[in-house]
C-alpha cells in the first residue's frame, strides 16, 4: 500500500524510479534507507530521498524538486503527492502519465490542469558546471591547435595524399633526367612513349590526390570552425557579467579573433610536418644527383628565410595598430545603428561623420603600409627563386663541362629546385600571415582569461529546498579597474514572504544589489547567500528555476513574441496564454495574424518601450521563481498598465515567495512592500517597515 502521508515515502515507488534511471542497485538496501529517513520527521521528501541516494553512493543524480505545473516529459520518472497518496509519473504514448501503484490503473494527464501538488524526481548530475565549456584552454592557440588535432584521422589522410604527391615530383624530374640522357641522344621513341603514358598516369593521379586532399582539409577546417566557435560562444556567454569589457568592437574581435587562426594552423601544420620535411628531402635528392648545385638553392633558402624574419619584425606594428582601429571601427558603427535615433535628432551626423571618416584613413594609411611589406615579400621571393634558377643554371653548365653532371641531371635538378623554393615561399607567406593571426589571438587570449561565472571542476551544490532566504554577509562591489565601491553593506538578509521595496536616487546601487541577488554580479567581497548556501557555490540551473530577475532596460531578440517570452523554457500553452492575458500582451498579439509567432526583429523594434517591458515581465511570470527580483518593474508604463502588472504580480506570488523591487515612486513602495529599504552611495542608510508613520510621511 502506498503512504497516505507525503512526509512518508512509499518504498516501491522510490525502488521503482532509480530503477527506472538504469541505477544498479539492491531493493533491500534500498528498502531500509527509505525506512531511515521516514524515520526523520525533520527531513521533508526532497530531503528523505537525497538521503537515500547517498546511502546508494549514486552521484550521478541528484533529487529535482518543483510543482506540477512546472513538471514535464524530460523530468520523467517522478513521484506526485496528490489527492492523499503519493503516485507515480511516466512516460507514454500519450505524453505524461500517471499511475495509482494501489490499482495499477495509469491515465494520461495533464499537469496544467491538475492541482497544485509537489513532484519529486532524479535529475542527471555532472561533477562539472555544464552550462560552459567543461574544457578549459589557457591561451587560443593550444584552443586552436587541440580542436584540429582532436581528430587526427585528417592529418594521417592528409600526409599519406601529400607524401605521394611529393613523391610524384622526384618521379617527374626523373623521368627528364632519363628523357635528356637516354631517349634523346639514342632516340628511343618506344622508350619515351613508355616513359610518357607512366608519368601521364602519374599526372593524373597527381592531379586526383590534389582535390582529395583539398576536399578534406575543407571538410575537416569546417568541423574544427564549429567547434571552435562553439565552445568561444560558449565561453562568452559564461563569463563573469562585471568583468566582460564593455567596449562591443574589441569585445566582437575577441569573439572573431581565430576566424583567420583555425586556416593557418590547419594550413602550417599540414606544411610544417611535410611540405617543409619534403623541401630538404628534395635538396638530399639534389644533392645525390647533382652535387655542390644542392648548395644554391640551400643559399637562396637561407637567403629567403632571413628576408622573412626581417618582413615579420617590420609588421608587427602595423598589424597591431590596424586591429586596434579595426575594433574602433566596429564598436563605433555599433553605437550608430543602436543610437541612430539620437544623432539625427541631435543633429550629430556631421561628427560621426568626420570621427569615421579619422578611423579610416588611419585603417587605410596602415593598410598601404601593411600591403606594401607583403608585396615586397613575396615579390622579393619571387625574384629570389628566379636567380636560384638562374645561379644553378650556370652552375650546372660548369659541372657539365668539367664532366661531373649530366644534362639530364640538369633538367632533373632544375625540376626539383622549384619544388624546394616553393615552400620556402610558402614559409615567407605565413610568416607574414602569423603577424595577422598572433594579434587576433592575443585578443582571445584576453577573452579566456576573463573568470568565468563557476570554474571548470567546481563541484556545484543543488540544494533540494527552495530558497526561502537571501543574505549579504560583509558585501562589498567595485568594478575591475575602479577604486570606487559601487556598493558597502556589512549584513542585509530577506526572509520568505517579505515584499522588499528599494528606494534612493539614481546611481544609488540599487539596481547593482539586485544584480548581487540574483548572481549576475561577483561580490569583490564577502557572500550573498540563497539559505545557507553561497549563491555562487550553488548550480545556476538551480538559480534560475529559483530565482528571477528583470533588469531595468529589456533585452529583445530575433525571433517570434512566444520565443522572446519563453527564452527556450518548456512552458505549458495554458501557463503562457494566462500570462500574455494578465499583461495585455495578447492585444500585441493580436494585431498580427501570426498571433504569439509574430515575428520581433533584432534589438525588439518594432514593439514601444512599455511593450518590451510587459515582455521582459512576462518572462519573470513564466519562471513562476520563489525570488523575484524587479528593477523599475513598471517604467515606460502607463498608470492603469501600472496597476494591472502590480494586481497580477500580487496574484501570482505565493506566501513564502519574496519579492524585492527597486522603484523611485514612493506610493509604490508604500502599497505594496512591507518593508522599505533605502540606499544612497552604494550603502543602505534606512531599513524600516512600510508601517512606519515616519516614512509615509516622506513619502507624502
Amino acid at each position: 500500500m502506498v503512504s497516505k502521508s507525503p512526509k512518508i515515502l512509499p518504498i516501491e515507488l522510490v525502488v521503482r524510479m532509480i530503477r527506472d534511471r538504469d541505477i544498479a542497485v539492491d531493493a533491500g538496501k534500498v528498502a531500509d534507507l527509505v525506512d531511515e529517513a521516514n524515520a526523520n520527521s525533520l527531513l521533508v521528501p526532497a530531503g528523505k530521498l537525497d538521503f537515500v541516494l547517498r546511502g546508494i553512493r549514486c552521484m550521478s543524480f541528484a533529487v529535482g524538486q518543483g510543482s506540477l505545473q512546472q513538471f514535464n516529459a524530460k523530468f520523467l520518472p517522478g513521484m506526485v503527492f496528490l489527492e492523499g497518496r503519493w503516485r507515480y509519473l511516466m512516460q507514454s504514448d500519450a505524453g505524461i502519465s500517471m499511475e495509482d501503484p494501489d490499482t495499477g490503473q495509469s491515465v494520461a494527464v495533464d499537469p496544467a490542469n491538475l492541482p497544485i501538488a509537489v513532484v519529486l524526481w532524479l535529475k542527471p548530475v555532472s561533477h562539472n558546471y555544464m552550462g560552459q565549456p567543461e574544457e578549459s584552454y589557457g591561451t587560443a592557440r593550444s584552443l586552436v591547435v587541440s580542436m584540429a588535432l582532436k581528430q587526427k584521422r585528417w592529418l594521417v589522410d592528409v600526409s599519406v595524399a601529400t607524401l605521394l604527391v611529393n613523391v610524384f615530383a622526384v618521379v617527374t624530374s626523373l623521368f627528364a633526367m632519363q628523357v635528356y640522357d637516354r631517349v634523346v641522344p639514342t632516340l628511343a621513341y618506344y622508350t619515351l612513349y613508355a616513359l610518357v603514358i607512366g608519368v601521364t598516369g602519374i599526372y593524373v593521379f597527381d592531379w586526383v590526390l590534389k582535390l582529395l586532399r583539398s576536399n578534406i582539409l575543407d571538410y575537416y577546417a569546417s568541423h574544427v570552425d564549429k567547434s571552435i566557435s562553439e565552445y568561444i560562444y560558449r565561453h562568452l556567454l559564461h563569463l563573469q557579467l562585471d568583468k566582460i569589457p564593455q567596449s562591443l568592437g574589441t569585445l566582437s574581435a575577441q569573439v572573431n579573433g581565430l576566424d583567420s587562426a583555425r586556416q593557418f594552423f590547419s594550413s602550417t601544420i599540414v606544411f610544417v610536418l611535410i611540405d617543409l620535411p619534403f623541401a630538404v628531402l628534395f635538396l638530399a635528392v639534389m644533392y645525390t644527383i647533382g652535387g655542390v648545385l644542392a648548395l644554391v638553392y640551400f643559399g637562396f633558402f637561407v637567403l629567403s628565410m632571413i628576408m622573412a624574419l626581417i618582413m615579420q619584425k617590420k609588421s608587427q606594428n602595423l598589424i597591431k595598430k590596424y586591429i586596434s582601429r579595426s575594433n574602433e571601427r566596429t564598436g563605433m558603427l555599433v553605437d550608430s545603428i543602436r543610437g541612430n535615433e539620437s544623432i539625427r535628432s541631435s543633429g550629430a551626423a556631421a561628427r560621426f561623420v568626420s570621427e569615421w571618416n579619422q578611423i579610416n584613413e588611419s585603417i587605410s594609411q596602415t593598410s598601404v603600409k601593411q600591403k606594401a611589406i607583403s608585396s615586397f615579400s613575396s615579390s622579393t621571393s619571387a625574384m629570389l627563386g628566379g636567380l636560384a634558377y638562374v645561379v644553378a643554371i650556370v652552375v650546372g653548365v660548369h659541372l657539365i663541362g668539367g664532366g661531373a653532371m649530366t644534362q639530364g641531371a640538369l633538367i632533373a635538378c632544375s625540376i626539383l629546385g622549384g619544388r624546394i623554393l616553393g615552400p620556402v615561399s610558402q614559409a615567407v607567406g605565413y610568416m607574414i600571415q602569423y603577424e595577422n593571426v598572433k594579434q587576433g589571438m592575443a585578443l582571445v587570449d584576453k577573452l579566456l582569461e576573463l573568470p568565468l561565472e563557476r570554474q571548470g571542476g567546481q563541484r556545484l551544490v543543488s540544494p533540494e529546498l527552495r530558497p526561502h532566504s537571501l543574505s549579504l554577509e560583509d558585501v562589498e562591489f567595485s568594478y575591475p579597474g575602479s577604486k570606487s565601491k559601487e556598493l558597502s553593506i556589512p549584513e542585509l538578509q530577506f526572509s520568505a514572504g517579505e515584499r522588499v521595496a528599494l528606494l534612493g536616487s539614481i546611481g544609488s546601487g540599487k539596481s547593482t544589489l539586485l544584480k548581487l541577488l540574483a548572481g549576475l554580479f561577483k561580490p569583490s567581497t564577502g557572500r550573498v547567500k540563497a539559505g545557507l548556501v553561497d549563491l555562487w557555490e550553488i548550480d545556476p540551473d538551480y538559480i534560475n528555476r529559483n530565482i528571477a530577475y528583470l533588469p531595468q532596460s529589456v533585452d529583445l531578440f530575433k525571433g517570434t513574441l512566444k520565443t522572446n517570452l519563453c527564452l527556450g523554457r518548456d512552458v505549458q500553452d495554458t501557463m503562457l496564454l494566462s500570462v500574455c492575458g494578465d499583461l495585455q500582451l495578447d492585444k500585441v498579439a493580436n494585431k498580427s495574424e501570426k498571433g504569439l509567432d509574430l515575428p520581433i526583429n533584432e534589438g525588439g523594434s518594432g514593439l514601444s518601450g512599455g511593450q518590451r517591458q510587459l515582455v521582459g515581465l512576462g518572462r519573470v511570470f513564466l519562471a513562476d521563481p520563489v525570488v523575484w527580483l524587479l528593477d523599475e518593474p513598471t517604467s515606460s508604463l502607463d498608470v492603469d498598465t501600472q496597476v494591472r502588472v502590480f494586481d497580477s504580480l500580487q496574484s501570482r506570488l505565493k506566501p513564502s515567495d519574496i519579492l524585492i523591487f527597486a522603484t523611485h515612486n514612493p506610493q509604490h513602495a508604500v502599497q505594496f512592500a512591507n518593508r522599505i529599504l533605502v540606499m544612497e552611495g552604494g550603502r543602505l542608510v534606512k531599513d524600516v517597515p512600510t508601517s512606519s508613520v515616519e516614512l509615509r510621511r516622506k513619502a507624502g
